[in-house]
């Protein structure tokens, strides 16, 4: 059995409906109000919880939860500058929306969650970055001999948002070259992707 949707649980004026149709998976979005009153079985276990904040505190209430320690959860924020974002990334959280995403960028996200992967929207990850410059003061030291130098500078690319062939001209590298060495970058870190290198390395304090 699925979640039926309720009339006012909607993202962007997309309803949880209109989401797990496009998807063909279970999608839930329940405001914290809707989810303290929500009680999760075997019979109504979504794809993916996705839930409304507003401020840092919101996320407290989430992970409280016990019901969704075992669920895939997003969170909506209002906006791209929301009080504490960077403070987010410390969570175990799926995935990070924003409120005024186009319906076709929501279903890319949820995608990349289905498959495994943290989804961070593009122009959030960008805000991000401009949060952390700011707390650069706060950097821990870089675990010895986990990457060389050269690596190191991959990786610092990789948080700003350049793609390869900006990467290869800001390093005066090869494009080919850049590829070999975000491969081994996600390697050593033992992630999947961009994104989560670009994680990982913001809660550790490397970048």
């Amino acid at each position: 059995m699925s979640i039926t949707p309720t009339s006012n649980s909607t993202f962007n004026f997309i309803d949880a409906f209109t989401l797990s149709e496009k998807t063909n998976l279970n999608i839930s979005i329940l405001s914290l109000r809707e989810l303290d009153n929500f009680q999760l079985d075997s019979s109504n276990i979504p794809d993916l919880m996705m839930i409304p904040i507003y401020q840092y505190n919101d996320v407290t209430r989430i992970l409280e939860q016990e019901q969704l320690k075992d669920v895939k959860t997003a969170v909506i924020l209002p906006n791209l500058h929301m009080k504490d974002t960077i403070r987010l990334y410390e969570h175990d959280i799926d995935g990070f929306f924003v409120k005024n995403m186009s319906l076709n960028e929501i279903i890319s996200g949820i995608r990349f969650i289905h498959e495994g992967y943290i989804y961070v929207y593009p122009e959030l990850a960008k805000a991000l970055h401009d949060q952390f410059l700011t707390l650069s003061s706060t950097l821990q030291s870089r675990p010895e001999g986990l990457l060389t130098k050269r690596e190191w500078d991959v990786l610092l690319e990789i948080s700003r948002g350049n793609n390869n062939e900006i990467i290869a001209s800001n390093l005066d590298i090869s494009d080919k070259t850049v590829k070999n060495h975000v491969t081994t970058v996600l390697r050593k870190l033992n992630v999947n992707d961009r994104t989560n290198a670009m994680l990982l390395a913001y809660r550790k304090g490397w970048i």
